[in-house]
């Protein structure tokens, strides 16, 4: 899956999980910038995984501040 489209999915998925406009959804948007709390985050987590059938380590996930280091995470995990 090449990147734009990676990112593309993600948003997807992150929409149906909280409502962020577009302009929020950069590489660069803090997840807490644009409004994801730590609970949001591991909903939309659960939803990445199930949706692309893959298991982020625990250790990454806490990682993640952005919405690149989301993508760069699900990214490692499909290769």
């Amino acid at each position: 899956m090449e990147r734009t489209e990676l990112e593309k999915k993600l948003i997807e998925i992150v929409r149906k999980e909280k409502d962020i406009p577009d302009e929020k959804l950069t590489p660069e948007t803090l997840l807490a910038d644009a409004g994801i709390d730590s609970l949001d985050a591991l909903t939309i987590l659960f939803a990445i995984e199930e949706d692309l059938n893959i298991h982020i380590p625990d250790d990454r996930a806490r990682a993640m501040k952005t919405f690149g280091d989301m993508a760069d995470a699900v990214a490692d995990q499909l290769k």
